[in-house]
């Protein structure tokens, strides 16, 4: 991973130099393995600079030289990148594997963009963000991958003393190291994400700072502003197999190499999340068999001992440790680590999204043990961590689109037994919620919020959210205009509903953070576009089995995976004392809320008399219980997360 940018002066190169020493200075905490004596790599001409501080993280980086120029000297190429098609890439550009060793993936990159210039996206395979400045057209270029692993952010405006510049860099922070922009909040993303509404428009959680969306390229040129355009739109073909097992067969080969190409450059040894569940399991389980004789250090956060946990609801555990240690038992080169919360309150979370991530985070109770992780895992020495965070969309899909497919289309015999099967083996839910899931889709969305109403699983924003009540209807408007159903209504259409999830949040910025705050590289296989365009190219009805959800992953991980863990079907529940440390530490809340309080800004966006009635509450009432946790977990831990993001980025002590 690289910190990057780029300063285009449109009347004449007179300040690029000094601002991209700038922009890069202040990405310095993105590039903690930077070879010593290293410094900036930059390249100008009389309109541009453009440069770089490479973090080394792959063993072909040995030979990186960016910035790199290609095509005789017309384009100029600054990548943040680790390409996973390597050889197949090399292919189809008649490189033969000689000259494959002594390559960086930048190289391959730019002779991938002498070829197909922005079409290069679709040969691309991997995380990766880029800047190609053409010299011939005079035109800047930019891509980001499928998902968005790889941040970029940019700036149109004017010099103090006249003239337009176009400024690029990785991330947010580089950009406010111009002298000539003025750090503030933006408080329309801001609004959104209190609303929780899909990351979907480009501005960041600065004013004035843009963003290129995740799967999406741009031409930005002097007179014609900057056009976007969305290259990755999967429309996958139904694959046709002759069985199940051949399906899960298949699934096999493409986790084995989602996970092996993200074991590149971690060596010897990984570290891993690792709970009770399917996803990281089974990440966990691929990488200890690719990797041996190396070791996989698999870390579990779970509740201390003699938690309390008669409130977690039947289809939750809050102790994952058991299941976890019977993937780790499985494997001799497993090295298992109980994380324990250490005392840590979520308040002590908030500051790290705006010195790491420059973005608020929205669940303070898991980044505690998040943390905790990366401190263990950088203190035993690693370099890579494994995750399985987009397993529910690839991985494991559970295929309960297939429900409501086959009741509103009639095919209601089937229906029955699926519906049974899933009840008797103690599913996700009974007989009137699996109704309730069967028809939600042809319900009008006040409807549907009626019934969770009534189900206790009440949705509405107010309950949820801390945002300001005057700012809820322009939530509701920007969630309309952006076709976002706020009901949460079950979908028909699997794909669309996998997409919706993939794209509703921008994790660029969190994947930076991690290696600003630990010097980590945070891969997870389970977000492998090969795998994902896979997944959703399997019928749903492949994933279901005798009621069964994630029937494909149980059935293709039976050689890997212990029974119990691919028998059980409750799901872990995060963070369950995340209330213990709160309550522990009441002076850190109170000092936040003091903050908070002080800044007109965060006032404005948010429901502050709520907040103190929250906090006066808090002592008396049980955190344990599903009324507390919306109020307090989601609502005033989230709200407060982001009241003390707009404090910091307005310039509040």
């Amino acid at each position: 991973m690289t910190a990057l940018a780029a300063f285009w002066q449109f009347d004449g190169n007179t300040d690029g130099d000094a601002a991209l020493t700038r922009m890069l200075a202040a990405q310095a905490i993105y590039t903690p393995h930077a070879r010593p004596g290293a410094g900036d790599q930059m390249w100008g001409d009389d309109r541009i600079t453009i440069g770089l501080r490479l973090n080394p993280s792959l063993p072909e980086d040995i030979y990186d030289r960016q910035p790199v120029e290609g095509a005789g000297g017309r384009f100029v190429m600054v990548a943040d990148l680790r390409l996973d098609n390597r050889e197949d890439l090399a292919q189809e550009l008649g490189i033969s594997a000689d000259r494959l060793k002594t390559m960086a993936d930048s190289d391959l990159a730019m002779a991938a963009f002498e070829r197909w210039e922005l079409d290069c996206v679709h040969h691309f395979y991997g995380d990766f963000a880029f800047v190609v400045w053409d010299t011939r057209e005079r035109r800047l270029l930019m891509a980001r991958d499928h998902l968005g692993a790889m941040p970029l952010h940019y700036h149109a405006g004017t010099l103090p003393g006249g003239g337009r510049f176009f400024a690029v860099a990785s991330m947010p922070r580089g950009l406010l190291a111009l002298p000539w922009l003025r750090m503030a909040p933006d408080m329309e993303r801001l609004n959104g994400f209190l609303a929780l509404l899909p990351e979907l428009g480009t501005n960041s959680f600065f004013e004035g700072i843009e963003r290129l969306l995740p799967g999406h390229r741009a031409v930005v040129t002097a007179d014609g502003g900057v056009r976007a355009e969305r290259w990755w739109n999967p429309a996958p073909l139904p694959l046709r197999l002759s069985s199940r097992d051949e399906y899960a067969e298949a699934l096999r080969t493409e986790l084995d190499r989602a996970v092996r190409c993200r074991l590149r450059g971690a060596g010897d040894k990984v570290a891993t999340h690792l709970s009770s569940g399917l996803d990281s399991s089974s990440v966990t389980a691929t990488a200890a068999r690719l990797i041996a004789p190396g070791r996989v250090t698999a870390y579990t956060s779970t509740v201390r001992p003699g938690y309390d946990d008669r409130f977690v609801d039947r289809d939750r555990m809050a102790d994952e440790w058991p299941l976890a240690s019977a993937t780790a038992r499985l494997y001799p080169n497993v090295d298992h680590v109980r994380v324990i919360n250490d005392g840590t309150s979520p308040m002590e979370m908030l500051g790290t999204g705006f010195e790491f991530m420059d973005r608020p985070i929205l669940n303070p109770c898991n980044h505690v043990w998040i943390h905790q992780i990366n401190d263990m895992a950088r203190k035993a020495g690693h370099r890579v961590v494994l995750s399985g965070q987009m397993g529910n969309m690839s991985l494991s899909y559970d295929g309960y689109t297939f429900y409501p497919q086959l009741f509103l289309s009639g095919r209601l015999l089937r229906w029955f037994k699926e519906a049974r099967g899933h009840v008797r083996a103690g599913g996700q839910w009974r007989w009137r919620g699996m109704l309730a899931q069967s028809i939600g889709p042809a319900l009008p969305a006040k409807v549907w919020t009626g019934l969770m109403k009534l189900a206790g699983r009440d949705t509405d924003l107010a309950n949820i959210s801390l945002l300001h009540p005057d700012k809820r209807a322009r939530a509701f408007e920007a969630a309309k205009k952006a076709g976002f159903d706020l009901s949460y209504r079950p979908s028909l259409d699997s794909i669309e509903l996998r997409l919706r999830v993939l794209r509703r949040i921008d994790g660029g910025n969190y994947h930076k953070g991690t290696l600003a705050g630990w010097g980590l590289d945070s891969r997870d296989p389970t977000s492998d576009i090969r795998l994902i365009e896979f997944a959703m190219r399997v019928p749903d009805e492949i994933f279901v089995e005798n009621g069964g959800g994630r029937a494909l992953a149980r059935r293709a991980m039976t050689d890997r995976l212990p029974r119990e863990v691919l028998a059980e079907r409750r799901r872990g529940l995060q963070a369950p004392d995340w209330h213990e440390a709160l309550t522990a530490k009441p002076e850190l809340l109170d000092s936040t809320v003091e903050g908070i309080l002080r800044s007109p800004a965060a006032c404005e966006m948010l429901d502050t008399e709520r907040l103190k009635q929250l906090r006066d509450k808090m002592a008396t009432t049980d955190l344990r219980k599903r009324g507390a946790m919306f109020a307090y977990r989601l609502a005033m831990l989230r709200g407060t997360a982001v009241g003390d993001f707009i404090r910091r980025a307005s310039g509040a002590n």
